[in-house]
């Protein structure tokens, strides 16, 4: 009788421990892509001229700031923020760091962004900047 009772229990407990939902695991790298800002840029661009050329309106740059916190637990992960597939930073974070940053985007176009980390897409977002 007592093992019938203890493989009663045993199999209850089995059963119910199939039925609760299984919590995903917290991913050890977590990206945010924030929303475009318009910036003024003229002042930069007129101290460094050298810039013009990738600034042709420059007092009308969008800018689209990134967050990329890491776990308690996570690797150190390389990571790449794409701009329409053309890299625009790089980089690495390791277990509780933080990477916060910011970068220019095309005006008045489609945009593409990434943040990738070898082959594995952490983020990706679509902006319509008009600025």
């Amino acid at each position: 009788m007592l093992r019938t009772t203890a493989a009663a229990v045993l199999a209850a407990a089995a059963a119910t421990a199939l039925a609760v939902p299984a919590t995903a695991a917290p991913q050890p790298v977590q990206v945010h892509l924030g929303e475009v800002k318009c910036q003024d840029l003229s002042s930069t661009v007129a101290m460094v001229p050298e810039l013009q050329e990738a600034f042709q309106d420059a007092a009308h740059t969008p800018v689209v700031g990134y967050r990329i916190t890491a776990g308690p637990d996570a690797p150190m992960t390389e990571y790449q923020f794409k701009v329409n597939g053309e890299v625009k930073g790089s980089g690495a974070v390791g277990a509780e760091g933080l990477v916060s940053s910011s970068t220019s985007i095309p005006n008045n176009k489609q945009v593409l962004v990434e943040v990738t980390s070898g082959d594995k897409v952490l983020a990706t977002r679509t902006y319509h900047p008009t600025c």
